[in-house]
């Protein structure tokens, strides 16, 4: 977590922080207190979260909606009174250097053991003209909302957003590796992964990424909502400061940086449901479906998904499945067909984006 209370160019502007983090002493077993990225925790997996660990991190990040909330007490308030709670009795605590944390992943895919690696520190918010952020999502006013209220009353960073960054000859990640050593701070196994931490705070290294780093453009992987919650929390403070535009912590935002390297970064198909479609016909889909694409009946889901894997880049070729009528495989006709449904003014490689 990084503190927002109060700590120009387009470059992506980088800089070590004071982390808050789980005191092992304690807390024995970091594995119970741990949650994964706020949007994808469901109400039931937020009710196991809740019960595996009474300071589990999901009270901080997605603390539970009580029918008698008001604005003076809700989930937002509580969330500031955990954090204010668990600092006092020292469940957690800040460091007292400034650091850059090395964070590895690493997991099993398609049998092969897969590491990444990348690092989480504060990057500089930008206004959107100048910024060298790229977003790539749409965003909703309800996620915005909340979050904004959430960083509002807790004035703290819970998360990370996820980026990832060019690493010419991979010059972050030998600084990163040359800093790893056999105990990590953090040493968490959830859901098949093995999530390691340290924490670098050698003044001259941090001095490398942080020059590294300079120039280079970071795209948002996931975080587009709280990216942009932090911009507003930042303008917010400055009107509440009266237009004095000097440097506080609401300046930046803490983000996980990780290389664009291929060896160490895993794409997976994008998955989407469709529900309570009024009137829904399967023949006549498939029917106005064909006026676009080539479709094709598939005899089951790993032949569908190994269909897919043999598509060629760039070749438009979708997996769909209806429970009375099975798995389809949908390949594009002609790709001018994008230009009758989306934005003319839309770049035609963000047309060509699949999840687009």
């Amino acid at each position: 977590m990084a503190s927002v209370a109060s700590q120009n160019n387009s470059m992506a502007h980088i800089k070590p922080f004071k982390g808050v983090l789980y005191n092992p002493k304690k807390v024995d077993d970091l594995s119970k207190v741990v949650a994964p990225p706020y949007d994808v925790i469901s109400e039931k997996m937020q009710e196991e979260f809740y019960s595996v660990h009474n300071k589990n991190v999901i009270r901080l990040i997605l603390g539970k909606v009580q029918p008698t909330d008001t604005a003076l007490n809700n989930r937002y308030t509580r969330a500031k009174v955990f954090f204010g709670e668990w600092l006092k009795d020292g469940v957690l605590a800040q460091d007292n250097k400034p650091a850059i944390y090395v964070y590895e992943q690493r997991y099993l895919f398609k049998g092969q053991l897969k590491i990444r690696l990348g690092f989480i520190s504060l990057l500089k918010i930008e206004d959107p003209h100048k910024s060298r952020v790229l977003p790539h999502e749409y965003t909703f006013p309800k996620h915005k909302k909340d979050r904004f209220e959430l960083i509002k009353a807790t004035k703290t960073n819970m998360s990370p957003i996820y980026s990832v960054f060019e690493d010419a000859d991979s010059a972050v990640i030998r600084v990163l590796n040359a800093h790893i050593s056999a105990n990590p701070m953090i040493d968490v196994e959830k859901e098949g992964v093995t999530h390691r931490i340290w924490r670098l705070s050698d003044p001259e290294a941090i001095k490398r990424v942080v020059d590294l780093m300079k120039g280079k453009q970071i795209l948002i992987a996931d975080g587009h909502h709280r990216y942009e919650v932090a911009l507003n929390y930042r303008n917010w403070m400055r009107k509440r400061e009266k237009g004095a535009k000097k440097k506080g912590a609401h300046d930046y935002l803490m983000v996980y940086f990780s290389s664009l390297d291929p060896e160490v970064l895993t794409v997976l198909s994008t998955h989407r449901v469709i529900r309570s479609v009024r009137g829904f016909d399967l023949k006549k889909t498939l029917s106005k479906l064909g006026e676009y694409f080539s479709v094709e009946k598939i005899s089951g889901k790993d032949v569908m998904l190994a269909e897919i894997e043999k598509g060629e880049e760039g070749g438009f070729l979708y997996g769909m499945y209806h429970k009375e009528g099975g798995f389809f495989t949908l390949a594009l006709k002609d790709k001018k067909i994008l230009d009758n449904f989306m934005a003319q003014d839309k770049h035609y490689q963000w047309k060509c984006l699949d999840v687009t």
